[in-house]
């Protein structure tokens, strides 16, 4: 997820000219930039989306290594079958539906197939009443997934909890666990690659639509264990700190002297990011949320200031005057479109408000997606800029 990934090298070398001390990655995200610096600094990843801050703890705290899939399938293949079985129950008419449907040769049998599909689905939802996990099923079945797959989700979350509650795995295994399971659902989620909707199935689409339907929740949960892995050493992890705050109100906490640099790529566009990683913070907090709109969005999403055109430069200066104020350098990535620049707005000028030296270190082209092209073309190619601010 997320474009920073080819930004990361060129955004290390920028942090590299700072001052010395700990790097805050104050817009983490899925942590391409505090992998990139690695055990050079110390890190403290701060990032407001759980699932983001929960892939940081894993990377940069774990003092335990996740378990190779061959060990995490004995360790919760009895409780993952056992809650397949219960749930399954429950979903008799549903599931056959679903098997019939992912036989289905053309796209106007696949229609018909899907009607008396929703049907079933609807009515042993509605008559569903299960105490044991149950969240994706009736919340996300049919939509972004398949009924068998949301079964097998919600009994790999069923067999997660007990091996922690049994202490048969530590909180840091429990925690891997968590993020490869976040990974294998967008791995096969019927979505352009992020959570803001669930695709509808077209004539041209439809055989895409029934092959990622086909495709195992466990099995591809074990896929995803298999890659997940630390940074570091054990001892340098250990000074690591990972934060889940808002990042305007964590640096304006932040005392002086605690940190060397802070990096920031604060949000550029006028879409919410909450809206495409909203069904992984359900996953981590597995509420039972009342979900609505297009993309089945949770009631509480964050809503960031910087992708508000009327707030996004009051929060962008808000965020360099916390940050200079804390003795750190600051490296700030920004694009030329980005909302702020669309503004008017001269980021160095703003810069040079609270910080003693300023200077655009690299620019970059570069290609940022578009989640999905709802807005025009899937993809969008500019120019990001990489400011370095130094407070001496």
């Amino acid at each position: 997820m997320g474009t920073k990934r080819a930004l990361a090298p060129a955004v290390s070398e920028v942090i590299g000219q700072a001052q010395p001390g700990v790097l805050l990655d104050a817009f983490s995200g899925m942590c391409a930039v505090g992998g990139a610096v690695g055990e050079r600094r110390q890190i403290w990843n701060n990032d407001v989306q759980i699932f983001a801050a929960q892939v940081a703890r894993s990377l940069f705290k774990s003092r335990d290594l996740p378990l190779s899939p061959v060990a995490c399938a004995d360790v919760h293949f009895a409780t993952f079958r056992a809650q397949c079985e219960r749930l399954t129950q429950f979903f008799p008419s549903s599931l056959a539906a679903e098997s019939d449907l992912l036989e289905a040769t053309s796209f106007s049998r696949f229609n018909a197939k899907t009607a008396t599909l929703r049907h079933a689905l609807a009515k042993e939802i509605a008559k569903c009443q299960l105490r044991s996990p149950h969240l994706f099923t009736r919340t996300y079945a049919g939509t972004f997934f398949g009924i068998r797959q949301a079964i097998e989700a919600d009994s790999v979350v069923a067999a997660i909890r007990v091996a922690r509650k049994d202490e048969v795995s530590s909180s840091d295994e429990h925690r891997w666990c968590v993020v490869a399971l976040g990974r294998a659902l967008l791995k096969i989620a019927n979505s352009p690659g992020h959570f803001a909707q669930f695709l509808k199935p077209k004539a041209n689409n439809y055989r895409r639509y029934l092959a990622l339907r086909r495709r195992s929740v466990w099995a591809e949960w074990l896929s995803s264990v298999a890659l997940m892995s630390p940074i570091g050493a054990p001892q340098w992890r250990k000074k690591n700190k990972v934060f889940n705050r808002d990042c305007l109100e964590l640096i304006q906490r932040l005392a002086r002297n605690d940190i060397g640099v802070i990096y920031a790529d604060p949000p550029y566009t006028d879409d919410q990011y909450s809206r495409f990683y909203h069904l992984l913070e359900t996953l981590c907090l597995y509420d039972y949320p009342n979900v609505t709109g297009a993309g089945l969005y949770r009631p509480d999403r964050f809503q960031t200031p910087f992708s508000l055109k009327s707030e996004a430069p009051a929060a962008f200066q808000k965020l360099i005057a916390s940050a200079s104020r804390t003795g750190a350098d600051l490296v700030l990535s920004y694009p030329t479109n980005g909302l702020v620049c669309r503004a008017g707005i001269n980021i160095c000028s703003m810069l040079r408000k609270s910080f003693k030296r300023v200077e655009i270190c690299e620019s970059v082209a570069h290609t940022h997606s578009t989640f999905g092209a709802s807005k025009g073309a899937a993809h969008a190619a500019t120019t990001e800029l990489i400011y370095l601010a130094r407070s001496a």
